[in-house]
């Protein structure tokens, strides 16, 4: 590892958070990289969404899109403004570069315009909940985080029963899956949001337990959620650890959607429930210390478990 730039990232870092509303310390700081593995293995995680969310700021920076959601105005009206935009960014460019920037800027744009026009989710009938559930059989799991549902849940999604599944007693600290009733349901999440013109069909509905698709909800990237933890429990075993904010480990689940473990192992989501655990076991759960492991090579393997009275702002329910 070299050591200079990681001190240097650091120092500048300690200078610009003892003022962090100062304009010179901040555009030092913009000016730094995040120094080689820094960000860890989930580094091309961290910067793909990091590209995703600035790209979207930028063209709606340009055009509100809003505005074209809410009008009846068509994509040569949004082309003609993005290249306006454009021009009036930099005079000197070359007429012909700006449009065929304005080109894929409007294409871009133009999708989730589109998508926020014809925004409404269409009733999903029983014969399409079957469907879906009996196209994955056997193998029914949360195809966000592998778990597999209970016949209980399987009932109730097929309109068997009314019967709640019961939450736990115990759950996991880093997923705590079970607090609730819904969190252990079958339910069915748009694999491209219908906010983003995703539709209700089989090819864009996947099962889901009800904690995943709570949490992953509109979010998409992991700066959507909160930069730090969401508090410390006093874990019976472990002792003072911090929980992780719930998408943070949704996220990187998901997308990596197999066991980790550096002796390898061939589990899958598809077929095993897959857990987050730190890469440096005195690190925080962090998404740049975050794993992915089965049960079979989880480190925690009988500490995951504690009391959600445990869990922060749950004390006194």
């Amino acid at each position: 590892m070299d050591t200079q730039p990681i001190k240097k990232f650091y120092r500048t870092l300690d200078r610009a958070l003892g003022n962090r509303w100062s304009e010179s310390d901040l555009k030092e700081v913009a000016e730094l990289s995040a120094p080689s593995g820094l960000l860890g293995r989930n580094e091309w995680i961290l910067r793909a969404d990091y590209s995703i969310t600035v790209g979207r700021w930028f063209i709606e920076g340009l055009v509100d899109l809003g505005r074209y959601a809410r009008n009846t105005e068509n994509i040569g009206y949004l082309f003609r403004e993005i290249s306006q935009r454009l021009q009036e960014m930099d005079p000197q460019a070359p007429k012909d570069e700006l449009q065929q920037i304005a080109r894929q800027l409007t294409s871009f744009a133009w999708r989730d315009v589109k998508a926020r026009r014809e925004a409404g989710r269409e009733r999903i009938d029983n014969a399409l909940r079957s469907t879906v559930w009996f196209r994955d059989e056997p193998l029914q799991r949360c195809y966000l985080c592998g778990y597999k549902f209970c016949p209980q849940a399987r009932d109730l999604f097929l309109r068997r029963t009314s019967d709640p599944v019961e939450p736990h007693k115990l759950v996991d600290f880093t997923r705590p899956r079970g607090i609730r009733s819904r969190h252990l349901r079958v339910e069915l999440d748009h694999v491209v949001p219908v906010a983003e013109g995703g539709t209700t069909d089989e090819d864009n509905l996947r099962l889901a337990c009800g904690w995943c698709n709570n949490v992953k909800s509109n979010l998409w990237s992991v700066y959507d959620a909160k930069a730090w933890s969401i508090g410390v429990i006093e874990h019976p075993s472990l002792g003072a650890i911090s929980v992780p904010q719930p998408f943070w480990t949704l996220r990187v689940v998901a997308t990596r959607a197999r066991c980790e473990a550096p002796q390898g192992c061939g589990a899958r989501l598809i077929d095993h429930e897959l857990f987050a655990a730190p890469r440096n076991i005195k690190g925080a759960l962090t998404p740049t210390n975050l794993m992915v492991v089965c049960r079979k090579h989880d480190p925690w393997a009988g500490h995951r478990l504690v009391s959600p009275r445990l869990l922060p702002g749950r004390k006194n329910k």
